[in-house]
């Protein structure tokens, strides 16, 4: 929640966050990576631990049984859409929209039991989380908020340019250009998305001050994950429109223009993450 809303411009590149030759090492330990996360976040009685590591277990055997498959499968499309022609910005925002549908059907799957553990916290467990989340939204601060114009702009060049490195290779001078000018060219959002996470800890606050009402509960979280742009501030609502529409464009501009060795790059990145995919799935 606490990064910055437009990481959903790299979708494409970012499925499941798991990146080069750790990707099975990371997933394996994906149930002790949750756990951790949600320890770090609140701290759990006993019978809480017992309940949230059951939940947490039995998501990520459906996971790798049910999910890694359709990843697969939706890279495989995404292989084929790069070899039908020239892509343009609406096909690239089309592809985020399908990565973010994947993504929703495990929040789906995993939300009941994330409630179920929420109706069982007490005020101070509730305080503990709130705080830990206050204390993120500041960490955001800290790292894109409080800094200069220039390294905000750096910070967003960099980030894009490593993701490309990652999945095409090394970049040539006038790609890394073209990356400097798009990054020069985001309208700045880091202190709207900031006031956004008020907005958003506030509803999550409203939404546990009912947590002995499951149903209602249920229904406050699911609207905070996946209805998450529905109470945007207009003015955020407007810049984050404008930088998606120009970070698709450029996308576009750039997968459309890489070289040979780049397109084998990346023909052979998304081949392995298939393989990858369908091996852990299998359990291997």
């Amino acid at each position: 929640m606490l990064k910055p809303h437009s990481t959903r411009i790299i979708a494409l590149f970012l499925l499941l966050l798991l990146t080069g030759c750790t990707t099975k090492v990371t997933y394996n330990f994906l149930d002790w990576a949750i756990e951790w996360k949600v320890q770090r976040m609140v701290t759990l009685h006993a019978e809480q631990k017992h309940q949230m590591r059951q939940a947490v277990q039995e998501f990520h055997q459906w996971h790798r049984t049910t999910q890694l498959p359709l990843y697969a499968d939706y890279l495989k499309s995404v292989e084929n859409l790069l070899q039908q022609g020239p892509l343009t910005a609406a096909a690239i925002h089309a592809e985020t929209d399908k990565i973010q549908l994947l993504l929703d059907h495990s929040f789906n799957k995993i939300l009941p039991d994330v409630a179920a553990i929420l109706a069982q916290l007490d005020e101070a467990q509730i305080k503990h989380l709130m705080d830990r989340f206050a204390e993120e939204r500041e960490e955001y601060r800290e790292e894109y908020v409080d800094i200069s114009k220039s390294k905000q702009i750096k910070k967003r060049r960099d980030e894009l340019t490593k993701h490309l490195n990652d999945w095409v290779g090394r970049l040539d001078a006038q790609q890394k250009k073209q990356i400097q000018l798009w990054a020069e060219s985001m309208q700045p959002y880091e202190t709207l998305n900031l006031q956004q996470h008020l907005i958003w800890e506030d509803a999550l606050k409203q939404t546990l001050a009912q947590r002995k009402n499951s149903e209602m509960l249920l229904a406050g979280l699911q609207k905070l994950v996946f209805h998450r742009s529905d109470n945007w501030q207009p003015e955020l609502e407007q810049v984050m429109d404008r930088n998606q529409e120009r970070t698709y464009a450029v996308l576009a501009d750039l997968l459309n223009n890489l070289s040979e060795k780049q397109r084998s790059h990346l023909q052979i990145k998304l081949r392995e993450y298939q393989k990858i995919f369908l091996e852990l799935a299998a359990g291997q």
